[in-house]
């Protein structure tokens, strides 16, 4: 995980632990992807994370904005 200049851990990290830990329960069809992980990009400007259930394809999506 990755730490801040403080010693800390970086906000965009805790963000990510946050997620990984989620139950990734499809709204749509009520499956649970247990074996699944949300997908995370960036471009500098925002952070995006997606998960894709397994069972019917529904998507989930989170973005964040990055300010610097």
């Amino acid at each position: 995980m990755a730490t801040n200049r403080k010693g800390g851990v970086s906000p965009l990290a805790r963000i990510q632990s946050r997620y990984e830990g989620t139950r990734k329960k499809c709204p749509e069809c009520g499956f649970v992807d247990e074996a699944g992980n949300w997908e995370s990009r960036t471009n500098g400007g925002k952070i995006v994370y997606r998960h894709t259930c397994p069972s019917c394809d529904a998507e989930r999506e989170h973005t964040f904005s990055i300010l610097g």
